[in-house]
């Protein structure tokens, strides 16, 4: 665990070596800002462009590019231009557009990590207009909302094989579960760091992916850890079984989550 401290701190200043040129923030997992490079989960580089533009760039811990943009403001109020996200795989997941006065204008359009569609529609001076679609994971469409000035007039849910469908209570958003809670979760992830046979002491977080089957996938350790400790819990997490997958809009969505193993 040193050496996963001397690491990031050695990350830590490194980025700040150019603070002359750019504006370094670091951001824990709520997208927080923090000035403890232990509980930085992604970091921020803002850099001042020609026609008094700013250049913003958002990276994962590991140093995978997040998402970039252009702002008018160097607090990014003042979006210009086009925002590009980036999933796990390094594929686009997102794409935005801004207008002059910073406003979402243009089409919108997201894609899941296996770079089917998942949503698409357009924006109006910051204001969802006309027909917006959503995608199951297998790319089928799951359902068409039109909007008018932002408000939903009318949305029609589908099955797989094109059926409409009627949907109620809470069709729309439901976070991922586990069966039988989640303090059952945590118990089995416990008894796996309590039979380990490494003597270690502090925090290692995971980061995995909830998916629509249920299974974890991408999972990734950003800390520094032996070879064999980084394999073993990779190992242990991929045959967990009992996650039933979020939901939103009338269909299941994979989803980005994390734990923390204490060792005490």
């Amino acid at each position: 665990m040193m050496k996963q401290l001397l690491t990031i701190i050695i990350l830590f200043f490194y980025l700040l070596s150019y603070s002359q040129e750019e504006i370094i923030t670091l951001y824990n997992s709520k997208r927080k800002v923090t000035k403890d490079p232990l509980k930085a989960k992604f970091y921020q580089r803002l850099t001042k462009e020609k026609d008094s533009l700013w250049f913003i760039r958002m990276y994962r811990r590991n140093n995978q590019l997040a998402s970039y943009w252009y702002s008018k403001t160097k607090d990014s109020k003042k979006r210009l231009g086009k925002k590009v996200s980036f999933g796990l795989n390094d594929s686009i997941s997102g794409v935005t557009l801004y207008n002059n006065k910073g406003e979402k204008h243009g089409k919108f359009s997201t894609w899941f990590d296996n770079r089917n569609k998942s949503y698409e529609g357009r924006f109006i001076n910051g204001k969802k207009e006309g027909l917006w679609r959503n995608y199951f994971y297998s790319g089928e469409i799951a359902s068409r909302g039109f909007f008018k000035n932002d408000s939903l007039i009318i949305e029609k849910f589908y099955d797989k094989n094109g059926n409409e469908r009627v949907l109620k209570g809470d069709c729309c958003r439901k976070k991922p579960e586990f069966t039988g809670g989640i303090k059952k979760y945590k118990k089995i992830v416990y008894q796996f760091v309590n039979k380990m046979k490494w003597k270690i002491k502090g925090t290692i977080t995971v980061d995995y992916t909830i998916s629509v089957s249920g299974d974890l996938t991408n999972i990734r350790i950003y800390d520094t850890l032996p070879g064999d400790l980084n394999q073993e819990i990779i190992t242990f997490f991929k045959q967990i079984k009992g996650w039933k997958p979020a939901f939103n809009n009338g269909r299941e969505i994979p989803i980005q989550h994390s734990f923390k193993l204490i060792f005490k």
